[in-house]
């Protein structure tokens, strides 16, 4: 086994063993949650009957939950990071409803919405934040991921976006993320109901 493969699974298993809900409670509940409490907040906003499209599989931890939670559903995962999408191929080859696809949101993401014709939900998650997660020219590439998503909304009876991190938003040229008001904004726009839970912004059809 390659030594990145080692890494990524000691990192995959660091977050099963460690008490995260116990941690994150003598934390006082500051953000950001952990990855049980994420993962739940998508299967409880989710639409059940829509495929889903997630930006930065990183472990493909959520993936996998997504995988499994929504069964009938075709689940799209890019990561851009050629190890990550190498140990995440392997690690989720068994699911037949996984289409990883190594590539970033600006390479390919405008070829997976333009072909989406059922109910979509979208996972915004393909930002850098540290560790081994991706880099790219942009930290974060939400602008061009809902400047896409909005080209072709009309096409998909209904959509549910996800954005994770909001606690980020703060229109900070440095950080790479935009104001949240950009975000509130961009889902009035479109005719979406808003609301935020546990530090993911979250934008639904009526």
């Amino acid at each position: 086994m390659q030594l990145s493969n080692l890494v990524y699974l000691a990192k995959m298993l660091k977050r099963r063993v460690k008490p995260t809900f116990l941690y994150w409670a003598n934390k006082k509940f500051n953000l950001p949650a952990p990855q049980l409490i994420k993962v739940n907040v998508l299967a409880r906003n989710g639409i059940k009957n829509g495929d889903w499209v997630e930006t930065g599989t990183y472990l493909g931890d959520t993936t996998k939950f997504l995988a499994k939670q929504f069964p009938k559903s075709l689940i799209y995962s890019l990561e851009p990071d050629k190890k990550l999408f190498q140990f995440t191929k392997l690690r989720l080859k068994r699911f037949k409803n996984i289409r990883l696809i190594n590539a970033s949101s600006e390479e390919y993401f405008d070829k997976i919405v333009k072909d989406q014709k059922n109910t979509t939900n979208f996972w915004l998650d393909g930002h850098f934040s540290g560790d081994v997660t991706f880099k790219g020219n942009q930290i974060s590439p939400i602008l061009i991921e809902l400047e896409i998503i909005e080209k072709y909304i009309k096409q998909m009876p209904s959509i549910c976006v996800f954005v994770d991190d909001i606690r980020d938003f703060n229109d900070d040229l440095k950080s790479g993320y935009p104001s949240r008001d950009l975000l509130v904004n961009w889902a009035t726009r479109n005719n979406l109901i808003w609301n935020i839970e546990f530090d993911i912004f979250i934008a639904k059809s009526h």
